[in-house]
């Protein structure tokens, strides 16, 4: 039998993710079975097995593609030498993503890996690894605002930073429940967030 190439086997192991996702998204990790997956992804269970053993790795492995995705949104600050500009950047990547349909099913997902966190040491774990990432980036670029003069020092650095990323959670809690939610109203309470972080002028 013909050895199957590496980049095939990633491709297919990302559809049976995609399809994973899509029934988790709709109907919940509980509600949904392996048979759901096998039906939406439209392989064989042979080959969704192949793949998983079951239903926990499964969402495991959503819960790091989902941290992976949220990694790239980070990004989206790194590298600008204005601290603020890349907390403004950060923050209108991850507002942006909660409007495309990829996006808003990842986050559906996140909500589900929250509570499962709850029960699952596993899944905890990964869970907080997904807050401590964003934060020791946002730590990061105060504390370069610290340096350069821009930021009040007296601040901590990371309790600011968790508080940033509470902030973010909640916009997400809202977009998912169907709450009036206007990217242009979070931008404008964010940066009323951001102005309280400046060194004050003298007067």
């Amino acid at each position: 039998m013909p050895k199957v190439k590496p980049e095939v086997l990633a491709a297919r192991r990302d559809e049976i993710l995609v399809a994973a996702e899509v029934c988790f998204a709709r109907q919940g990790f509980h509600q949904t079975t392996m048979q759901d997956v096998i039906k939406e992804s439209g392989l064989s269970a042979g080959c969704i097995y192949g793949h998983f053993a079951g239903k926990d790795e499964l969402i495991q492995a959503i819960g790091e593609r989902r941290h992976a995705r949220d990694s790239a949104l980070l990004e989206s600050g790194r590298g600008i030498t204005d601290p603020f500009e890349g907390l403004r950047a950060i923050a209108r990547a991850s507002l942006a993503d909660l409007h495309k349909e990829e996006g808003l099913r990842s986050r559906r997902i996140a909500l589900q890996l929250w509570a499962e966190a709850l029960r699952d040491e596993p899944i905890r774990r990964q869970v907080i690894d997904g807050v401590h990432r964003p934060v020791a980036l946002i730590v990061e670029l105060l504390r370069c605002g610290q340096r350069n003069g821009a930021i009040d020092p007296a601040l901590n650095a990371r309790s600011i930073a968790r508080s940033m990323v509470a902030m973010f959670q909640g916009f997400l809690l809202q977009r998912l429940w169907g709450e009036p939610f206007s990217n242009a109203e979070a931008m404008a309470a964010f940066e009323l967030f951001l102005k309280s972080l400046a060194v004050k002028s003298p007067r």
